[in-house]
């Protein structure tokens, strides 16, 4: 009669103890791991849960907020991987699909009241970092030489993102042996350029952080964090000479740099030109899903618009007009002079587009029909001369032959030269007035019409003369193009 409800009393007894076990996981010996990251005591936080590892989504508890959270609840994390004190926990870079995702809520560091999925969506990443565990030595046999410096770990800077899409951005912590943390920075006075004073030690953070070079500071949490490190030489060649240790508590506005390598970087295209150089500007920022909208026209001049050419691989600008604002949707602007300088676009209405014409480096050429028509020409062409030109070279040749003939060189075989103009003492010939057209040679064939002269004297006087003694008399007084008929 009893052992029901010893039965009963035994289940609800592992009921409860299962529920206590879920609600409280660091007393179940729970495992944490970082990953993405060359060193041991940073990177992405993941926990082992349910047979497998979870990611561990930033949005977990209310790091988003945007109050200053209090990560010492969340310091045994960093016992449990044998590192220091924890430094904070903050987003990582970009959002990335994750299969196992974890959001907790609650004080930083609990896992008492998570859900999880294991369904791939988008979560952003939360990244622990701690400081290096301090280094333990074997007691020496006898003190150390005074010269011999205490180990440390080697220096190396972290960038926290000002806006969870954005690389290469944000403000800059540095961490030396056990120390680590913001740096202040306070802005130069009016008459000194913030970029010109920042440039030598901006461009040693981003070349360290792999970020490229060094573009321009970029302004830091809105009040006043607690910082680490103070800037001791801002024009130095290594990181530990650039800072020092600020005293204990200190606070102010903390160092932000932009580097040259952040990503996303602005977008351009020209629309509604008939051609990929020439058309309307229009920007986008954050990838293929992101919609295009207007470029408001801004600072940078004929500079912005050579940069927005090239990126459309065209030539150099040619011109650029300014439209006006009327009803349009909004546009975005960029406050900076080059668009790969711009971080963050502005959204602006009304927006005054701009209208950019780029040379083309490959204008349009023949079209489709004008080639065909020009080979259609060439082969009827070919083939006219085909079949016309035998016949009409057979009568060039013809009157070529023709105007040889009608020409009258004179008698040949003799030595001697003539005389072929007409003499008014010759005597009078009788000559057929009415003899056929068709037996007319040339022009000087028959004798002039009513003349009794004879038309050629010299030749008759020649015939006569053949046996007679040879005049050898280089001289002719008959010159062919001045003679006229008589």
């Amino acid at each position: 009669m009893g052992s029901p409800p010893l039965a009963v009393a035994y289940l609800l007894e592992l009921l409860v103890a299962s529920c206590l076990s879920w609600s409280n996981m660091e007393d179940a010996g729970f495992k944490v791991k970082l990953k993405d990251s060359s060193l041991p005591c940073q990177g992405q936080l993941l926990v082992y849960t349910q047979n497998s590892w979870n990611t561990v989504c930033a949005q977990s508890w209310g790091l988003e907020d945007g109050s200053p959270p209090d990560f010492s609840p969340a310091a045994y994390l960093c016992r449990q991987l044998r590192c220091g004190d924890i430094c904070r926990l903050s987003a990582l870079s970009i959002p990335l699909p994750q299969f196992h995702q974890l959001t907790c809520h609650g004080t930083p560091g609990s896992f008492s009241n998570c859900s999880s999925s294991s369904i791939p969506s988008w979560c952003q990443p939360l990244g622990l970092v701690c400081l290096e565990p301090p280094r333990t030595l074997p007691p020496p046999t006898k003190p150390p030489p005074p010269t011999t410096p205490a180990p440390t770990a080697p220096p190396r800077l972290w960038l926290t993102p000002v806006s969870q899409s954005l690389q290469c951005a944000g403000t800059v912590e540095f961490y030396s042996g056990h120390l680590g943390g913001a740096i202040s920075y306070q802005a130069p006075s009016d008459n000194e350029d913030e970029g010109d004073a920042l440039r030598g030690l901006g461009t040693l953070v981003c070349r360290s952080l792999g970020c490229g070079s060094f573009l321009r500071g970029l302004p830091g949490p809105g009040a006043p964090v607690r910082v680490q490190w103070t800037v001791r030489n801002a024009s130095c060649l290594a990181l530990p000479q650039c800072f020092q240790r600020a005293p204990r508590g200190a606070t102010s506005q903390a160092l932000a740099l932009l580097c040259s390598g952040f990503q996303p970087k602005v977008q351009s295209r020209l629309v509604g030109g008939g051609s990929a150089c020439q058309g309307t500007a229009e920007v986008r920022q954050g990838g293929p899903g992101t919609r295009w909208a207007a470029l408001c026209h801004g600072p940078g001049g004929a500079a912005r618009w050579e940069e927005l050419c090239r990126e459309q691989q065209c030539g150099s600008a040619v011109a650029f007009r300014v439209l006006d604002a009327g009803a349009g949707p909004r546009g975005l602007l960029c406050p900076e002079k080059l668009l790969s300088q711009c971080h963050e676009l502005e959204e602006r209405t009304p927006c005054r587009r701009v209208h950019v014409t780029c040379q083309d480096p490959h204008p349009p050429g023949l079209a489709a029909g004008t080639v065909a028509s020009v080979v259609l020409a060439l082969v009827l062409l070919a083939v006219l001369l085909v079949v016309c030109g035998p016949l009409a070279y057979r009568k060039l040749m013809k009157r070529v032959r023709q105007k040889k003939q009608r020409q009258w060189i004179g008698p040949t075989g003799m030595s001697q030269s003539m005389s072929f103009h007409r003499s008014h003492t010759a005597t009078v010939r009788s000559q057929a007035e009415n003899r056929p057209a068709s037996h007319v040679d040339n022009e000087y064939s028959q004798p002039p019409r009513n003349s009794r002269l004879s038309a050629y004297p010299a030749l008759e006087g020649a015939l006569r003369l053949s046996a007679a003694q040879l005049d050898n008399s280089s001289d002719s007084d008959y010159d062919l193009h001045t003679a006229q008929r008589l």
